[in-house]
């Protein structure tokens, strides 16, 4: 009596262990960092972080109001080329979605954010 109680308790134990893992929510996002002469375009996609590293070419500032865009920024890097951001200015003030614009990257094999360039981006400037 004892051996069967021990086995239907155990055998409950085990079924309680053989739950399916409930799926968690993965981190997506995609980051353009600019800090001094330096950026990074960074891509969170499923959780996973893919980095393009390169060098700030130009970044141009718009103060004024009457242009939807409020800077552009253009950066050199290994695999993709040269990319071209735009960030956009919006209704309450600026926003951080930002345009991409160039298609040299697409045409780059080695270039690991291409099939993401036409997503949201947000600009996270650290220069100023």
């Amino acid at each position: 009596m004892h051996h069967k109680l021990m086995t239907i308790l155990l055998l409950a134990l085990l079924a309680g262990c053989a739950q399916p893992q409930v799926e968690q929510p993965k981190a997506n996002g995609a980051y353009l960092v600019i800090e001094g002469g330096e950026a990074w375009a960074v891509l969170v996609r499923d959780g996973k972080r893919i980095e393009e590293a390169g060098r700030v070419l130009d970044v141009v500032r718009l103060q004024g109001q009457e242009s939807s865009i409020s800077a552009s920024y253009l950066i050199d890097t290994p695999n993709c080329g040269r990319l071209r951001w735009l960030t956009e200015r919006g209704g309450e003030g600026e926003v951080t979605r930002v345009a991409l614009g160039g298609n040299e990257a697409r045409e780059r094999p080695g270039c690991t954010i291409a099939s993401d360039l036409s997503r949201a981006w947000t600009a996270l400037d650290y220069s100023s």
